[in-house]
């Protein structure tokens, strides 16, 4: 399929490194599920940057078996699936001309269990859409395997058995999604310092003023089918391009 696409391009999630404690502790959800497939591919535009930082992505569906962290949270896309059924997005997905490859997704069997560890994105930064869905860490470092004898492993991280998640100690570390909004206050106010220190210059504040007040204040949004063939005719320009010039 990705021979018959004019353009291809290959994306990888950026992850710290990761261990059983860290996921658990910076999860907003950790959860078993059971995989259900995955939704068309989609283009989201961010609130900076248009349709030149658009991205292609696409929601994993999971019906959620047992909780041991957080609130069960249903996205509208996967409401039609169950009650319980949850959308964990990534990047990546085949459109017409055009095919975003995510070399850091993970490979699922439809029917099978899968362990989640699980956050989300409270604003419109990197992308993020309003709604419930929610994120892998490093995409599949946070999806482990249910294997026979009912151990979940991670080939990168470890393994963990059922009866070790039942009493899974709960730790007041702050999730993910607070530390993601800590961070931007941190940013913005370090940016604001240096500005005032003359390190940067007027023209750099307002560029991070204009990314952290419009991720604040809106939501990236799903492209319509004039903007993802406006999308995938610059893409193919793009790649055509390079390929004349190497």
């Amino acid at each position: 399929m990705l021979q018959s696409k004019e353009a291809v391009l290959h994306v990888s999630a950026s992850s710290a490194e990761c261990t059983f404690e860290s996921l658990r502790d910076d999860s907003d959800l950790v959860a078993s599920g059971r995989y259900l497939g995955k939704s068309d591919p989609f283009l989201v535009i961010p609130v900076v940057g248009g349709i030149d930082s658009a991205m292609y992505y696409t929601d994993y569906y999971f019906a959620v078996e047992d909780v041991f962290k957080g609130d069960v949270l249903v996205d509208d896309s996967a409401s039609s699936r169950g009650d319980s059924v949850i959308s964990v997005r990534m990047k990546g997905g085949v459109g017409d001309r055009v095919a975003v490859v995510n070399d850091n997704a993970p490979e699922l069997e439809e029917g099978a269990d899968y362990l989640l560890f699980l956050y989300r994105v409270l604003d419109g930064l990197d992308g993020n859409t309003e709604g419930n869905h929610y994120y892998s860490f490093g995409d599949k470092l946070g999806i482990w395997e249910k294997g026979a004898s009912g151990v979940f492993s991670n080939s990168e991280i470890g393994s963990v058995d059922s009866s070790s998640l039942a009493v899974m100690p709960v730790s007041d570390a702050v999730p993910a999604s607070e530390q993601n909004l800590q961070s931007e206050d941190a940013m913005i106010e370090d940016v604001r310092n240096l500005f005032a220190a003359g390190k940067i210059d007027e023209k750099m504040l307002s560029a991070y003023e204009e990314l952290y007040n419009a991720s604040r204040n809106g939501f990236a949004t799903i492209a319509t089918d004039d903007e993802v063939a406006a999308f995938e005719e610059a893409m193919v320009a793009s790649s055509t391009a390079h390929s004349q010039s190497s």
